[in-house]
């Protein structure tokens, strides 16, 4: 089946609007009854369709998938899930989608705040977890709304829930949870180890330990989470080499290598199915 809509989303506070097409076995076949719809910004990232040919893959982002017609089946190197509640997916855990049925995938930067809270979540590589904030979304999921008020009541809902909220307050170290603010308030530079360390009031070393205990990343995954993040709003303007050079890489194959680890796909890949128009 072949999908054709318009999206737009907010990156670094442009506007951007995004056409993305994803073609599948069949092009002559469409779905009317499966919306398509893609929001990504800085800390995480969502899609509102269909998966019936997705491949085996990782990435780093934390994966939260809620099924909203019928079952979805979910399968790892480990184990195979087939359900109709959510599913929480920790970072760089191999997995697949097989489903046809409409769901809504839901991506996280593991060092964001937002990302923190879902981390700490995580008892599993793989898990169900039906709480009150998978509950809120997939209430408000099901309103079946695809304009911007849709779009921005449903960004609210996810930001609500982070390593800030009341219900979460108590988990973690407060060190990290500040470190993750800090970043989160400097997301245009790369920031040194040192400089967030002591921010903390911890030792540079003591500080990479902690934080990859608290996130599940290292302190390096996050900042070049930061980087290519920042490289989004370029696709439109700059090649891929001059992307890559601007964002601190040394080639265009580092960068490739680099995007793919992180979000699944290369920018090449991106770049096949969706097309850029600035306004």
């Amino acid at each position: 089946m072949v999908f054709k809509e318009l999206f737009s989303f907010d990156l670094s506070g442009t506007l951007i609007k995004l056409v993305l097409i994803l073609s599948y076995q069949n092009p002559n076949i469409q779905d009317v009854n499966t919306r398509n719809q893609i929001h990504i910004n800085k800390d995480f990232g969502w899609f509102i369709g269909g998966f019936e040919n997705n491949r085996k893959h990782r990435h780093y982002a934390i994966q939260l998938s809620i099924p909203l017609k019928g079952q979805m089946i979910i399968k790892t190197a480990n184990k195979t899930i087939k359900t109709e509640h959510p599913i929480l997916i920790k970072s760089n855990v191999e997995h697949q989608i097989c489903s046809a049925n409409e769901h809504f995938l839901l991506l996280m930067n593991p060092a964001s705040t937002i990302g923190h809270y879902w981390n700490h979540l995580a008892k599993a590589e793989l898990q169900e977890i039906s709480i009150p904030p998978t509950k809120k979304m997939k209430e408000h999921l099901l309103k079946n709304g695809a304009d911007q008020l849709f779009t921005t009541n449903l960004n609210s809902i996810i930001r609500e829930y982070d390593c800030f909220c009341s219900s979460s307050i108590h988990l973690g170290d407060k060190r990290i949870t500040d470190a993750l603010a800090y970043l989160a308030a400097n997301t245009e530079q790369v920031l040194p180890a040192e400089e967030v360390a002591q921010h903390c009031h911890l030792s540079t070393s003591r500080f990479l330990h902690l934080f990859k205990e608290q996130t599940g990343i290292t302190y390096r995954r996050a900042q070049l989470w930061n980087k290519l993040s920042n490289s989004f709003s370029q696709f439109e303007k700059l090649s891929l080499t001059a992307i890559a050079y601007q964002q601190g890489f040394s080639d265009s194959a580092h960068f490739s290598r680099s995007f793919k680890e992180n979000f699944g796909f290369s920018p090449r890949e991106f770049l096949k199915i969706s097309q850029f128009i600035q306004v």
